[in-house]
């Protein structure tokens, strides 16, 4: 018996890490988590959020530290800053389904439609166990809704400005949140094999002497946790060149509660011109947790004057080890099983990089713009049986953004940013080209004395589509975030 389980311990565990292995682009049906969250990293001020995510340009502004460490440079006195966000998301998918030619009533099937379709009269001349309306043995339907909300501190700084002959120096310290790890993903008509998948090849159509078997379940993934960075940054300004330098260093550590379900719906068998639906239990899942570690630089240099002002950012490449401890019950209703897995996984980012422009046509107006290079697609990721392969796909971001000085002690700011996923859509045409969006904010700067308050508003609609050969899953996510920070000159 201890030798059964054992070998049951082993095939859970080359399944899980070649599953890990096959982390593709698109998230159609799903798969097991692995870096999932990782991308989704935090804008610490209220202020550059409020300003279309533009970084350059933001005076006496310590929250941007570890985004462009060189901005430092404009503090004139020591500063002290803490914030707090809180985001909500609404996610929902709908699926669409067309006749699949010789299985017409698969698509009623997985829409869930087929309680509109009487039995067939059995005493009529001709009929056959074919003419069987098959229907599902559960109320779970193609569609879903699932919202999030998290609330979380956001950033504690400190700086402090130096000043020396010919230049001036300014240090800081910080703890941040640098990624919010939450990810929920569903999908509740999971056909393995994928039979309306065109990539890589379409499926042969079987016949009735070699019939074709096909799971049909719904798959749940879902992650919660975050990232948190502790490091410090420091920044030179050469003032008789106008030129500011900074660099900024991170540790990152974090963890995550992590859950993958599979409940199974049935198993479909199809022959040359029919198929039937047997009911099957089984229940899949898979809880526990990842603990990640990283480290990060940042590289930053301004050239400033009156009117105009441009700035570069520079990340090295750097690698993320998550270690995950997993609990993997399996339950076929006469039978249930548990077994532990644990591993390690790596993540290698590549070398990113941002370019702005700041111009200041008047003294109450400032203009920002950004562009963010992503290269993605070179990011490796080594499985934790050590095979390696590039799951995520790049993206290139614009960010304008306009701030407006309405009184000494008042600043109205808005603008758009680009954002994108690392993942492009099932079927898309272009194999490589993310999911994207765009990311709307506004805000205000409030400045009392020795006290400065930002606040920020920002909303996001992201839509795309997973195309099959005859169906369709519509994704939305709706996403409304507010961001607020406090920040005292000592």
């Amino acid at each position: 018996m201890n030798d059964l389980r054992v070998v049951w311990a082993i095939a859970l565990w080359v399944w899980l890490c070649g599953s890990l292995m096959q982390e593709s682009q698109a998230q159609g049906y799903g798969g097991p988590l692995g870096m999932h969250g990782l991308h989704q990293l935090n804008m610490h001020a209220a202020a550059a959020r409020a300003f279309g995510g533009v970084t350059l340009g933001l005076r006496e502004e310590i929250g941007i530290m570890f985004h462009h460490p060189a901005a430092l440079h404009a503090l004139s006195t020591a500063q002290f800053s803490i914030g707090l966000y809180q985001e909500n998301r609404d996610l929902q998918q709908k699926q669409e389904y067309a006749p699949v030619r010789y299985y017409p009533n698969l698509s009623l099937l997985l829409e869930g439609l087929t309680y509109k379709i009487p039995d067939p009269d059995s005493t009529r001349v001709g009929t056959s166990p074919r003419d069987t309306v098959q229907r599902p043995f559960d109320d779970i339907g193609p569609n879903w809704k699932h919202k999030r909300r998290s609330s979380n501190p956001l950033q504690g700084m400190i700086a402090l400005p130096l000043r020396f002959t010919g230049f001036r120096l300014v240090a800081g310290l910080g703890a941040v949140e640098y990624a919010n790890l939450d990810h929920y993903y569903q999908h509740n008509n999971v056909l393995n094999p994928s039979i309306l998948s065109q990539r890589p090849l379409p499926t042969p159509r079987p016949t009735d002497d070699n019939p074709l078997q096909v799971d049909w379940y719904q798959f749940i993934r879902s992650r919660q946790g975050a990232l948190q960075g502790f490091g410090g940054a420091i920044a030179a300004d050469v003032e008789a060149l106008k030129l500011a330098i900074g660099l900024s260093g991170l540790v990152i550590r974090g963890s995550s509660e992590d859950l993958e379900q599979e409940i199974a719906r049935g198993r479909l068998t199809f022959y040359s011109n029919a198929f039937r639906v047997d009911s099957v239990y089984r229940r899949v899942t898979r809880s526990g947790t990842s603990t990640f570690s990283g480290y990060e630089f940042t590289l930053s240099s301004i050239l400033y004057g009156r009117y105009v002002s441009l700035g570069v950012v520079l990340k090295p490449p750097v690698t993320f080890t998550r270690t995950f401890s997993l609990e993997v019950t399996t339950d076929t209703g006469s039978h249930t099983t548990v077994a532990a897995l644990q591993g390690e996984d790596r993540m290698r980012l590549p070398w990113r990089g941002t370019i702005g422009l700041v111009l200041r046509p008047r003294d109450e107006l400032m203009l920002g713009m950004e562009y963010e290079l992503r290269p993605y697609g070179s990011a490796r990721y080594t499985d934790a049986q050590g095979n390696t392969h590039r799951p995520w796909v790049s993206a290139n971001l614009f960010r304008v953004g306009a701030e407006v000085r309405m009184a000494p002690w008042l600043r109205l700011r808005g603008g758009i940013r680009g954002e994108a996923e690392v993942f492009a859509p099932e079927g898309s045409p272009i194999e490589e080209d993310a999911v994207s969006y765009e990311v709307y904010s506004v805000g205000m700067g409030i400045a009392y004395h020795r006290v400065r308050l930002n606040f920020a508003y920002e909303y996001a609609h992201i839509k795309y589509q997973d195309v099959w050969a005859s169906a369709l899953s519509k994704n939305s996510a709706v996403r409304h975030a507010l961001t607020a920070n406090v920040g005292f000159s000592l």
